[in-house]
């Protein structure tokens, strides 16, 4: 069982929900129009999740372009928020975006023994863009507390993570 979705990921689910990224997903519970959120509380409904995130991302790149920098650049200092590939990558690319040395990241991570990408540059044809893909698989994971246990996201990343969240979601109604 996971921990109960976060006031700010149920913020986000509702969005998506209302935007019609879960017409698909037959294990949502809808009482009229209130969601059940104890469907996020397994594994499957998580992944559905952040299955949703991602479409969500790829529909809106231009979002990307007006999100707040400094929240960003905090979010990827921190590193990795999990060892798989497409969040190593995801982060990676995000560093690379703001010319952060991986090599400053990846000295004073925690996960980096467990690491096979540790201190690794990821090929990026288009470092000169953020991908939104990018940025919504990683503060997801934060926002989901997705992270391995040794992995202690201080208050200050929390904080970034919440306003990129609810910027994403205001941009979302402005550019559509």
């Amino acid at each position: 069982m996971l921990k109960d979705l976060s006031q700010d990921m149920e913020v986000v689910v509702s969005h998506l929900y209302k935007e019609g990224y879960f017409k698909d997903a037959n294990f949502l519970f809808v009482n009229g129009d209130r969601l059940d959120f104890s469907c996020f509380n397994n594994s499957y409904g998580r992944s559905f999740l952040r299955f949703a995130v991602e479409s969500f991302a790829r529909d809106n790149q231009l979002i990307a372009k007006w999100l707040s920098g400094s929240d960003l650049k905090k979010v990827a200092l921190l590193g990795c928020p999990s060892l798989a590939r497409k969040s190593v990558f995801g982060a990676k690319r995000m560093r690379k975006f703001f010319e952060i040395p991986e090599d400053k990241v990846c000295s004073k991570c925690v996960l980096k023994q467990s690491c096979k990408f540790a201190n690794q540059n990821v090929w990026n044809g288009g470092a000169k863009n953020l991908d939104l893909r990018d940025v919504m698989n990683t503060i997801t994971l934060y926002a989901l507390d997705a992270v391995p246990p040794e992995l202690v996201v201080p208050d200050e990343v929390k904080s970034s993570v919440s306003r990129l969240l609810k910027e994403v979601l205001k941009l979302s109604e402005v550019t559509l």
